[in-house]
């Protein structure tokens, strides 16, 4: 123990001071926590309470925020544009060169898509004229299909057209023969 010897008015006083333990990171660290666990438990009613009441509200008022913003930017927008009115002729200028520009590209990829579609019709046709200069007789012209299974004039919805169709008996207030 520190002992320190103060004079005051002629008397002597004593002052003992404690030795401070030095409390160590890990102390602090677990006292911190408890005080939260301690003050969680206390008042653990009120966050859960408010925690549901967010729960129910953020929904409810999330898109009137959202309007609410952009309400906000579009009345900056005009406000700018009232201070300067050569904003709005740049921005519009700049729409319409990107919007030549996406036209242009678009316009470059349906050219190279056409090309495309018409070399691929070439081709086929090219197929189909070596297929029938060989001499090919009988054979279909599309060798790569295969013949279809079904009758040509099957139709799912229409019945098989045999007498092999199910159909239900007539109802009748006699069921079971007790009428006559």
């Amino acid at each position: 123990m520190d002992r320190k010897y103060v004079k005051m008015d002629n008397m002597e006083e004593e002052i003992i001071y404690a030795d401070e333990e030095e409390v160590t990171y890990f102390q602090s660290i677990t006292d911190y926590i408890w005080n939260i666990l301690g003050f969680v438990q206390n008042n653990g009613w009120y966050f859960l309470a408010f925690i549901i009441l967010l729960a129910y509200l953020v929904p409810k008022l999330w898109p009137h925020y959202l309007k609410w913003l952009e309400q906000r930017a579009v009345a900056a927008y005009d406000a700018d544009i009232k201070k300067n009115p050569d904003l709005f002729k740049q921005k519009q200028e700049e729409l319409q060169k990107a919007r030549a520009k996406f036209q242009e590209e678009y316009e470059k990829k349906a050219k190279i898509a056409l090309e495309k579609q018409k070399e691929k019709e070439k081709k086929i046709l090219e197929e189909k004229r070596a297929l029938l200069n060989n001499g090919t007789g009988g054979q279909s012209i599309n060798s790569s299909e295969k013949p279809k299974k079904s009758k040509p004039d099957y139709n799912p919805l229409m019945g098989s057209g045999s007498g092999s169709n199910y159909r239900p008996p007539r109802r009748s207030a006699c069921s079971g023969g007790g009428c006559g």
